[in-house]
């Protein structure tokens, strides 16, 4: 049953899918790939798959052999050897198939969010060095999310300003600053910066990847990025800070951590705004304050939780 169940769910969602783009053209003309940026991994492979369908391919997997044959133009052939695909269609499959990849490596990697970041060959393609003078980036731009929602489409930039290589696998970084992008019209608008500096008795300070999340968690249409970044110190994370950024609603709403081995070092602030966004927002932003301290990222101060819950803005050990 479960498995018929996987099988409607998926036919269900190729049908949204297809609706929004369609492969009727893969044969003559090649992919537009400006169209695919916001497709997913199973949309896209839904194209791909189509374009074997127009040829006539007989498929062994029962999801693309049960959605294509309700086609008329769907005519499987006796033997899939005997295919033969134009240049064009070749093309467009080695289109498709390095979409599937990107965004498959990316889901491996950055299981946090949906939204994909930009590889650096496409940030590099995107962000010219005459684009970065002219949006005022001077660091190195380390990762770009690429988002968009019913307001628009937009870039998160993460870039960091390094003054060493890494070094198994630590980071040396004097200062890091986030941008966020809007792009309409080919016309770039910032819709906030934020930035931040080590302070002199810390060794780096690095955006989390790990706890960053693009996402639209209240389900009103509009993605609601938290931006997470840290630092470290003489004993690495133990005596760190930890900066968490929500953008919510065209506000930036705070949480900021200063980590400690003795009880009286460890606190943290939390703009009261916070408490009045939706909940699930909030579990969230909460759900990654645990995993920092079940990380070894972070040591907050005991009954932190509970202290949260009677919406304290200054909590303490």
């Amino acid at each position: 049953m479960k498995f018929y169940f996987y099988v409607m769910l998926f036919v269900a969602f190729s049908v949204k899918s297809q609706n929004k783009l369609d492969c009727s053209k893969c044969s003559s003309e090649i992919i537009d790939e400006s169209k695919l940026e916001n497709e997913d991994i199973r949309s896209l492979k839904l194209l791909k798959n189509e374009i074997y369908a127009r040829k006539g391919y007989v498929f062994s997997s029962p999801e693309y052999s049960g959605f294509f044959k309700k086609y008329s133009w769907y005519k499987p052939v006796n033997d899939n050897k005997s295919i033969v695909f134009s240049d064009t269609e070749i093309r467009n499959i080695a289109i498709l198939t390095q979409k599937i990849s990107e965004i498959s490596e990316y889901l491996s990697n950055e299981k946090n969010s949906k939204y994909k970041t930009l590889s650096e060959e496409k940030i590099n393609q995107i962000f010219t060095k005459e684009r970065r003078k002219e949006l005022g980036i001077n660091f190195v731009i380390w990762k770009v999310y690429d988002y968009k929602d019913k307001t628009g489409s937009y870039y998160l930039v993460l870039t960091e300003d390094k003054y060493k290589e890494n070094v198994k696998g630590n980071n040396f970084n004097n200062a890091v600053k986030a941008f966020n992008f809007k792009i309409e019209n080919n016309r770039w608008t910032k819709t906030f910066e934020t930035n931040d500096f080590k302070e002199s008795h810390e060794d780096s300070i690095w955006f989390w990847s790990r706890y960053i999340y693009v996402e639209d968690f209240d389900q009103d249409g509009i993605i609601d990025p938290i931006v997470i970044y840290g630092t470290s110190g003489p004993n690495l994370y133990d005596d760190g800070r930890i900066k968490i950024l929500l953008y919510y609603k065209g506000k930036k709403i705070g949480i900021r951590i200063q980590n400690g081995v003795l009880d009286d070092e460890r606190n943290f602030t939390v703009d009261a705004s916070f408490y009045a966004l939706p909940k699930k927002i909030q579990d969230k932003i909460i759900e990654q304050m645990n995993l920092m301290v079940e990380n070894n990222h972070s040591i907050l101060p005991h009954g932190w939780q509970k202290k949260m819950a009677k919406k304290m803005t200054f909590i303490q050990e």
